[in-house]
């Protein structure tokens, strides 16, 4: 450091000290400052030098001057205190020291009783960047340790904590480098964190490194989760448990458990534990691998109870990896539902009305629980492990369920001249009658939303989903829908009509004698029935301003009539007919979307309905699944389902249905596939069908929905039940209670427990739940977990301590409070808490 840097830097001393004291002593012991000290120029500082003149300078600064600023210099050292006359000037002022170390210690605010510390970290204090952000770190009253840990922070670029230290030592190492630790090192601070290790986790080696300390953080953790014995402390564990939750941190954990899983042969010690010993462990990836292939082997064999492999599944959830495997587990999960439904499933049809109520309130269920098996294998993150699964679940769907009833429904319904059912089961022919007109007897706007191909159990989850929206109701209703039941005969049923009929020797349905294809046409029909009305599809109805333009286009007209075809336009497709049940989950949040734009224009009221339904497998279909049938007569249209033309052939293979006998004003004759047979059509899809009258294909919805004024949405509430008020070893078990089941307007909570100190200390490990429970017996609704304590925890012995349940806000990583409560910590001997 040359001279003129020097002068600088004791100018700038000088100056931070007379920021807190008017009187700075000086005390040059060599005098081999006094050059410096000479050419000072201090602005509002008198300088004076103590040279036998004390009861002067005593006199000028307590009489003359008392509220001036002094800087006292000596060539000499500070007198003994016996000795110094200024004494009492001095301890009520400061003292300046001009060495390096000093000057570091004055740069950072620190006062002279940190010398030993500045002297053994010399060269942390070489640079500027470093003691600035130091500064800005220190507190009055920290000690050497806190200041020690606040260095250590600087250098790895953290907060002043000892977890952020050791993820970023962590996060480096991962990556190969040592550069934080390396400068660590340097600065002389590196012992520090192995003496942390030795005293917090139990890690005490000759040659430490960070590798073998999180290799033994990992093993540890592993060991203990499944049933092992502990090589490190319980505060290692605590620390793996925080290293896992930190936002930052947790990419770290993820690539070094990904590193070691393969170091440490993982895969092998895996298959000498049972899958039991195995449900609460998520150190390591392969540990979900191995419940999943348990799971998959138990379900296909059907060699275990439901309710256990669900419990399995549910013992997986909000864990680490659990989000890697979701979609793996929600397939399995799925698979279990509709294997079991279908091996209790009678689905013996008694009648007509019979089998139509059977599917609408019970048969449905089938349908939709293999649709979200098939979504969620197809979006699995694995596959090709699933495919032993899926071909089981295809040949119970299609031989057991969809074929058994079928070739039941066939039978009930093969003796009917005309299509209809007995009792009071609404028609889709009558739905304009039935569910519009009503709206406009009574002046009232209603909305329409036809989604092609939504079919009946799609529509099931649907409503449920609206209905867990904030402020708006559903009910969904079956209707008989018309057959053949495909698009062009399905809209033009919905629309006002006296007569439907086959014109021009082709499928195109006229109402009235208006051609039905195309909204500009359906506008027309509707507006002769009512002229206040309109036809528009559901994208031109999206890209309208809910606030501006689209209160003035409603505002036009009572009866609005919304096209939707993502559905049918995907499975009508040969080249992506297998996506449809991902095209049903779009268009889940099309309608969702559409609904709500409606309430945002002021629109109450809203019926959701379809074309059609449809039949689907997701496999390949065999020959046995095509009739030899081949039409004769007058065809208009062939289809996998249905045929429509004049003069047709009767055959084994079909059933013939006169035009008067469906509905139509014309002698046009239609031709039905019997059960779930298809008809050789060339180059069509055949996995996507509809067009017969199979129950899937024409138990149409029609879901009512109705925007409330009141927000009528909650979540379930959650309490913590029995055991003890007082903490009195290093683990505590907790039970918690979800009060009631979830439902359509109680939706589930998912809550982070941990217990914490009144200073906002965490004493323990934490744990993460989801009460999603449906389930009416309250027994089923509990959840335990047994906390684990760190040392830190005995220093509150005969403390508080408090139980803190927290939530994530929604669409963020933050948390909000949910409830606290309190507990005592009442230790009796603090060697509870040793773990060495």
């Amino acid at each position: 450091m040359t001279l003129i840097e020097q002068q600088h830097k004791i100018a700038i001393a000088l100056q931070r000290l007379f920021e807190r004291r008017r009187v700075v002593f000086w005390y040059d012991k060599e005098g081999e400052l006094r050059e410096i000290y000479e050419q000072l120029q201090l602005d509002d500082v008198e300088k004076q030098e103590i040279n036998q003149n004390e009861f002067y300078l005593k006199y000028r600064i307590l009489r003359e001057m008392p509220k001036g600023r002094f800087l006292l210099y000596s060539a000499l050292p500070c007198p003994r205190d016996e000795e110094n006359w200024l004494l009492d000037v001095q301890l009520s002022n400061e003292e300046f020291h001009a060495e390096l170390t000093s000057l570091h210690l004055q740069d950072v605010g620190l006062t002279p009783e940190f010398k030993v510390l500045a002297d053994a970290h010399k060269d942390f204090f070489g640079s500027e960047d470093r003691k600035a952000k130091l500064q800005k770190m220190l507190a009055p009253g920290d000690v050497e340790e806190q200041v020690r840990l606040k260095m250590m922070a600087v250098t790895c670029g953290t907060e002043p904590e000892w977890d952020k230290v050791l993820f970023s030592l962590i996060e480096e190492s991962v990556e190969g480098k040592e550069i934080r630790l390396g400068a660590l090192q340097r600065f002389n601070l590196s012992e520090n964190v192995w003496r942390y290790l030795r005293a917090h986790h139990g890690y005490d080696a000759t040659e430490p490194t960070v590798k073998e300390w999180v290799v033994l953080l990992l093993r540890d953790s592993f060991e203990v989760t499944t049933g092992g014995m502990a090589t490190l402390t319980n505060e290692a564990r605590l620390f793996v448990n925080r290293w896992k939750e930190n936002v930052y941190a947790r990419k770290s954990f993820e690539a070094w458990s990904g590193l070691l899983e393969e170091e440490l042969n993982i895969r092998q010690e895996l298959a000498r534990k049972e899958v039991t010993e195995l449900l609460d462990a998520d150190t390591f990836a392969c540990i979900d691998k191995a419940i999943l292939s348990e799971l998959l082997h138990h379900t296909v064999r059907n060699t275990q109870p439901i309710h256990l492999l669900e419990g399995w599944i549910g013992r997986r959830k909000n864990r680490f990896f659990s989000e890697a495997y979701k979609q793996t587990y929600a397939a399995i999960g799925y698979a279990l539902q509709l294997m079991e439904a279908i091996r209790k499933l009678d689905v013996e049809v008694a009648s007509p009305a019979a089998g139509f109520k059977g599917y609408a309130t019970r048969w449905y269920l089938t349908d939709r629980l293999y649709r979200n098996y098939v979504l969620a294998a197809q979006q699995s993150e694995y596959p090709d492990s699933l495919k032993p699964l899926s071909e089981e679940v295809e040949k119970m769907y299609g031989n057991t369920y969809l074929l058994r009833l079928g070739d039941n429904w066939q039978a009930a319904i093969r003796n009917l001249t005309r299509w209809g059912l007995e009792g009071q089961v609404p028609r889709q022919r009558d739905f304009y009658k039935q569910w519009v007109q009503p709206y406009i007897e009574k002046n009232n706007r209603i909305f329409v939303i036809i989604s092609d191909a939504l079919r009946y159990e799609s529509a099931t989850e649907l409503r449920e989903r609206i209905a867990s929206e904030d402020r708006f109701t559903a009910n969904i209703t079956a209707t008989l829908g018309v057959i053949p039941s495909y698009t062009q005969l399905g809209m033009a049923a919905m629309l006002p009509h006296r007569e439907l009929t086959f014109d021009n020797h082709s499928d195109t349905v006229f109402v009235d004698g208006i051609s039905s294809q195309g909204t500009a046409n359906r506008t027309r029909i509707l507006q002769q029935a009512f002229d206040k009305s309109v036809a528009i599809g559901a994208e031109d109805f999206l890209n309208l301003k809910a606030a501006g333009d689209g209160r003035e286009f409603a505002k036009q007209y009572q009866v609005i009539y919304i096209y939707s075809n993502t559905i049918d336009k995907t499975g009508d497709d040969k080249n992506s007919e297998s996506e449809v049940f991902r095209a049903t989950e779009t268009e889940f949040d099309h309608l969702i979307r559409i609904v709500k734009q409606i309430a945002n224009m002021n629109g109450n009221n809203i019926l959701i309905t379809a074309d059609h339904g449809y039949i689907y497998q997701n496999r390949k279909i065999e020959e046995t699944d095509f009739t030899d049938f081949t039409p004769e007569g007058e065809v208009y249209k062939c289809n996998r389902r249905f045929v429509i033309g004049r003069d047709l052939a009767e055959d084994h293979a079909v059933k013939r249905w006169d035009g008067d006998a469906i509905g139509l004003a014309d002698d046009t004759q239609v031709l039905t596939a019997n059960s779930i047979n298809r008809i050789r059509v060339q180059g069509a899809g055949s996995r996507f069908v509809h067009g017969g009258c199979s129950l899937q294909e024409i138990v149409v919805p029609v879901i009512e929905v109705t925007k409330n004024r009141k927000s009528d949405l909650s979540r379930v509430e959650v309490d913590v039940i029995g055991g003890a008020v007082n903490i009195t070893g290093n683990i505590f078990p907790v039970s918690f209670y979800q009060t009631g089941p979830v439902s359509e307007k109680v939706q589930p909570r998912t809550l982070r427990g941990a217990f914490y100190s009144a200073d906002g200390v965490q004493l323990s490990d934490s744990v993460s739940f989801t009460f999603d429970s449906a389930d009416n017996d309250s027994g089923k609704r509990e959840k335990r977990h047994t906390f684990s304590f760190g040392s830190d925890a005995s220093r509150y012995n005969r403390q508080e301590i408090y139980l803190r349940l927290d939530e994530v806000i929604e669409g963020t990583t933050q948390m909000r409070a949910y409830k606290s409560l309190s507990y005592r910590v009442m230790i009796a001997f603090s060697s509870e808490f040793d773990f060495d």
